[in-house]
């Protein structure tokens, strides 16, 4: 499964129209597809035609503490191998709700891990912002597409969100491959093919052949809540979405496709004893560690699977309530796949497990 996230903090270059058309396009090229619609305006969902105010679960609940859902619970089905997990304006309300909360910029990515349907594609539509909505979207994909329209602020954002990709990698040992689209673009003027310069020196070869021509046609398609290619197949938008769509599906020869954990992560109790998992296919060593084990990391425990990049070790445990971290590549760090946290008195941070 590819995870691609499309973002970039300056709006109006096209993230919405990106998301929605090459979400549809992949499922003409035979590829199972969830857009995952970020934004608390609802632009991917409303673009679709969608109802959002008539809706009763939506992404803001795989978030919410009350009343948490999983990514299964509020998925709607769009079209043929097309599904949505749609946004409504209360999403804007997570980051104050879970600031200060341990683990909140990986909940989406526990999210995506424990969805049961497969996807050959999972797709984000960020919102025009760097605040914890798209932490969470980079965190949770291995891929982030940055749509570039032509504008003397095209630019203006990218390092930012760089930025942001290298915080990641230094802070959890994540990475996530950017490339650029040039979209909105009218060749003929100078001025684009300035632009069009600019985005190939600053990206290098990180960027897709297709360009997004600037046509009324894709604004249309949104209007009428459908994808382009269902508005007017042969429009210059649509033969430029499919030939991204094309360009999108050709990489997973060359790159492989980047498959996720086919086993649900986090800890799971079986009969030998209590099963810890962490998934991180960069990580040179993997150790845990917790009050079982007078927090001295049990040497040799966790052994990273070939087939699926996962560390895995088992530990007997007597019925109670355990705290315990990871150690990866020397830092620790709380288990990302589990919500149960719990803080102590001098505000550190430790995943717990209960035996039963």
């Amino acid at each position: 499964m590819r995870t691609i996230a499309i973002a970039n903090q300056k709006g109006g270059c096209g993230k919405t129209t990106t998301a929605i058309n090459l979400s549809a396009c992949l499922t003409l090229n035979n590829k199972k597809v969830l857009l995952i619609d970020l934004d608390p305006q609802s632009n991917a969902s409303i673009g679709l035609d969608i109802k959002v105010e008539e809706l009763e679960k939506s992404v803001y609940d795989i978030f919410s503490e009350l009343n948490r859902k999983s990514l299964d619970d509020v998925v709607l089905g769009i079209d043929q191998d097309f599904d949505l997990a749609p946004s409504q304006l209360i999403l804007s309300a997570v980051e104050q709700e879970l600031a200060g909360k341990a683990g909140r910029e990986s909940m989406l990515l526990r999210s995506v891990h424990r969805m049961h349907k497969d996807y050959d594609y999972v797709v984000v539509d960020c919102p025009p912002s760097l605040g914890l909505l798209t932490f969470n979207a980079l965190r949770a994909c291995s891929e982030v597409l940055i749509p570039i329209e032509m504008s003397v602020f095209s630019l203006q954002g990218v390092a930012r969100l760089l930025e942001s990709i290298e915080i990641l990698k230094a802070e959890y040992g994540h990475e996530v491959k950017p490339k650029a689209l040039a979209t909105m673009c009218n060749e003929r003027t100078l001025f684009a093919q300035e632009v069009l310069r600019d985005i190939k020196n600053h990206f290098g070869q990180d960027v897709y052949e297709t360009i997004i021509h600037s046509t009324v046609r894709l604004k249309e398609a949104a209007g009428f809540g459908v994808p382009i290619h269902k508005y007017s197949k042969k429009c210059r938008g649509a033969a430029d979405y499919m030939e991204l769509a094309g360009e999108v599906v050709s990489e997973e020869k060359r790159m492989g496709k980047v498959k996720s954990p086919s086993v649900q992560l986090g800890p799971r109790q079986v009969k030998e004893g209590v099963v810890f998992s962490y998934y991180d296919p960069i990580a040179k060593s993997v150790q845990l560690v917790g009050d079982f084990s007078k927090w001295k990391p049990l040497e040799d425990l966790m052994v990273q699977e070939k087939e699926n990049k996962i560390w895995k070790g088992i530990v007997t445990l007597k019925p109670g309530k355990y705290q315990y971290k990871f150690i990866v590549d020397g830092e620790w760090r709380i288990d990302p796949y589990n919500s149960e946290v719990l803080t102590s008195d001098i505000g550190v941070n430790n995943s717990t497990v209960e035996v039963s």
